[in-house]
């Protein structure tokens, strides 16, 4: 037996947290008889990109219930762009009451009135569990199943349980939540099962255990062995629970109200989180990214345009801008003509100031918000800057009235000191053994104030001790008191305040962010990294990833691109999850020498029930000379010179993010030896799987699964078939499910195992991995 259901997640979006969504179910409005709920998910083939998966489906609105902007709308004013919208198939041999005999526990039951329940193993039906409800002393007690989905409009179901009721206690009785009630219980010490039969009104309803009357306090029910099955009367009970196929998670893209006459219909298309992420603006730096990510209360980048007189706060806060002060005459602040650090590909703010109190700073007013996060919580800083020139201030932070100080300057020996004042007396000095920074070098400098601790460059060094500042308000960048005007470049200036912890650390790894972009770090933690620079959470990584990956530092791309170049380097595969709001990323290795034990299902050619299974031997995957290269490194080639010779030039060029021209090479070696010549495949294999035994198997299928045709024609290249799912296309209509997967050989990704039967055969399976 097996159910369609879909849910909207109407009042969130595709950005909500998956447990705080909540899903009303549509599944009675959709046609299932006509259009279906087509499905589209993965790639073609092995050498095309994931596609963003999409749904369509049509609704019956002919109440209006899906039209946007309606008012008696019961979903108004929630019918928008961007709805969560879910589909799930249920599966099951007979009884579609989930966890039936409660081995998995009792807390998807919810009590009304004064009841509790626990898991019991004192009288038991079925299993080794069962259901205790102990009864309060009130009227109208129930305890009340999880949703039951998956229900047909119209039919007849049969929900029984059976319950055993100590002598002396309340009897109880069965009842469907809003629609009907069953026989009360008339056994006492002993298990009888009870049934109440009712005619679906939706597509899910709720059953519930009902206490008789008002029993006395302590009375008890066990309960055990549910089922909720098609019919008008309870047959044979089978433990066997129902399985949840998850099929598509999306957004809504669009409401349209369309008429055929009178009657209106929404036929709505969804995209799963791909498309959201494609739609993201583009990343700035990694170094921005990852001091926004931070949190920073005020955040000066100092990267505006050349043309630009004030420098603008980005962390979102509303701290103010800078401005320019004069000091003296002369001196020039040049937006545009510094170096930014090393992996921004930025220009920043180069002051030039005329001598040491003549020439420009900038100051700002951060605001009564900053003010009182400084009042309240520990201060950090950081900033980024390249000098020739000793004795300088880099950049200063006050309170209004001027007790509170703190000065980042620049020693006669190019040293970092800091400077302050908690009593609006003279500065004292506090030392930091930082060595010479006025060296010409960009460096990078934070200050974490709960730790008293300095960073330079992402290294902790020793530094004296600085009293704590509170209502910090006024910003100075370049200058302090209209004296010793820094002269140099200086940028991403950032301020923070945190009710308590030490946030140093943390501010410190910016500097590989700044100097390098985190040349190095394996493609899994790139990949989490980028992700969370696009708000999702987690990513989910299969398998053991294997290259260091370049740095992605400039900004100009989004997040997914960003991805999609770590996923090409790689040879890995990224895609949107089918079950909540996340990512997949497998390394290639996940498909290394695929291990027949691991096939989803096998099914028969005669039981595919389609005509349209074709095998095919094409140059579509052809390659036999590839161009390669990396960020600031060598462009080289590699060729098959047979495959050239039988098909001529099938070229692909590549720019991988490779640390290494080894790597590079080997990533070229990989793809000529795979693609030189492909051997024929079976690249489309369309299913009618609804009626086939292995049907939840089918739909266990997903991308980089494996799983075989058997007793192909005589005509075919082999009698069985594995083969890798890429992707698939499907449809789902009333007792019809069509899936299409599209698949390639498994074997093409098959490396050498020295000694192995299967995998060290020479010329064959000797294909070295890398």
């Amino acid at each position: 037996m097996t159910r369609l259901v879909v849910e909207c997640g109407f009042g969130s979006t595709v950005f909500t947290a998956p447990g705080s969504i909540t899903w009303t179910e549509i599944t009675q409005y959709v046609d299932v008889h006509d259009q279906g709920v087509s499905i589209s998910r993965g790639a073609s083939d092995e050498r095309s990109d994931i596609q963003v998966g999409t749904c369509t489906l049509r609704l019956d609105n002919s109440d209006g219930r899906f039209s946007a902007g309606l008012a008696s709308s019961p979903y108004y004013p929630n019918v928008r762009k961007g709805t969560p919208l879910r589909v799930r198939v249920i599966t099951t041999a007979k009884n579609l009451m989930p966890n039936p005999s409660f081995e998995s526990g009792v807390t998807a039951w919810t009590s009304s009135g004064t009841p509790t329940r626990a898991a019991s193993a004192t009288h038991v039906q079925d299993g080794a569990s069962a259901m205790l409800i102990t009864w309060g002393g009130v009227a109208s007690q129930t305890m009340t199943s999880p949703v039951v989905q998956g229900l047909e409009v119209g039919s007849r179901y049969t929900f029984s349980a059976y319950v055993w009721v100590p002598a002396g206690h309340t009897p109880v009785q069965l009842t469907v939540a809003g629609v009907t009630t069953g026989a009360q219980s008339t056994v006492t010490g002993a298990f009888q099962r009870l049934t109440v039969s009712w005619t679906a009104t939706a597509t899910s309803h709720q059953v519930r255990v009902a206490a008789i009357g008002t029993p006395t306090v302590g009375h008890q029910t066990w309960v055990d062995a549910c089922q909720i099955e098609e019919g008008s009367s309870a047959t044979t009970y089978s433990g066997t629970e129902p399985r949840t196929h998850d099929r598509f998670w999306g957004g809504v893209n669009e409401w349209p109200t369309k008429w055929k006459g009178f009657y209106s219909t929404a036929v709505i298309t969804c995209s799963d989180l791909l498309l959201a992420l494609g739609r993201q603006p583009a990343l700035r730096s990694c170094l921005e990214e990852e001091v926004l990510r931070t949190g920073p209360i005020a955040y000066y980048p100092l990267t505006e345009p050349a043309e630009s007189v004030t420098a603008g706060d980005l962390s979102g806060i509303t701290a103010g801008s800078l401005g320019i002060v004069q000091v003296s005459t002369g001196g020039t602040a040049a937006f545009g003509s510094g170096t930014g650090p090393a992996a921004t590909g930025e220009s920043v703010l180069l002051l030039t100031p005329v001598g040491t109190s003549q020439g420009k700073y900038f100051s700002a007013d951060l605001g009564a918000q900053y003010q009182a996060r400084s009042d309240s919580g520990w201060n950090n800083f950081e900033c980024w800057f390249q000098t020739s020139t000793v004795s300088r201030v880099l950049f200063a932070v006050s309170s209004t009235d001027g007790q509170y100080v703190i000065v980042f300057a620049l020693s006669a020996g190019g040293a970092l000191q800091i400077e302050s004042t908690n009593d609006g007396s003279a500065l004292t000095t506090a030392s930091v053994t930082s060595g010479n920074l006025a060296d010409d070098v960009m460096h990078h400098v934070v200050y974490d104030e709960n730790a008293n601790t300095v960073h330079v460059d992402g290294v902790s060094v020793a530094t004296g001790a600085v009293p704590t500042m509170f209502r910090l308000r006024t910003l100075r960048v370049g200058g302090y008191a209209n004296t010793r005007l820094f002269s140099g470049s200086i940028s991403h200036l950032a301020l923070y305040t945190i009710p308590s912890g030490n946030l140093g650390p943390t501010l410190a790894a910016h500097y590989a962010a700044g100097a390098t972009a985190f040349e190095g770090e394996d493609a899994d933690v790139r990949i989490q990294r980028l992700a969370g620079y696009a708000g999702i959470g987690t990513v989910s990584v299969v398998g053991v990833t294997h290259d260091p990956m370049a740095g992605q530092g400039p900004g100009g791309s989004t997040a997914l691109a960003r991805m999609k170049e770590v996923e090409r380097t790689e040879s890995g595969h990224l895609f949107a999850e089918r079950d909540y709001f996340g990512l997949t990323y497998q390394s290639r290795d996940v498909r290394y020498n695929p291990d027949p034990a691991s096939e989803v299902f096998t099914i028969a050619y005669a039981d595919t029930e389609s005509d349209e299974l074709e095998i095919r031997d094409d140059d579509q995957k052809l390659v036999n000379t590839v161009v390669a290269s990396r960020p600031a490194g060598a462009t080289q080639r590699v060729i098959n010179t047979a495959s050239r010779s039988a098909y001529g030039v099938y070229q692909q060029d590549l720019n991988l993010l490779k640390t290494s021209d080894g790597s590079v090479l080997d990533a070229a070696n990989w793809m000529v030896s795979r693609f030189a010549d492909p051997p024929p495949e079976l690249r489309e294999v369309p299913i009618e799987a609804y009626s086939l035994a292995a049907y939840a198997e089918i739909l266990d299928g997903d991308i980089s699964e494996l799983f075989s045709v058997t007793s192909m024609p005589a005509q075919s290249l082999a009698s069985t078939l594995r083969v890798t799912i890429e992707g698939y296309s499907e449809t789902i209509k009333y007792r019809s499910h069509r899936i299409q997967f599209h698949t390639s050989r498994s074997d093409t990704d098959s490396v050498w195992v020295l000694g192995d039967p299967v995998y060290s055969v020479l010329a064959s399976t000797t294909r070295l991995a890398y």
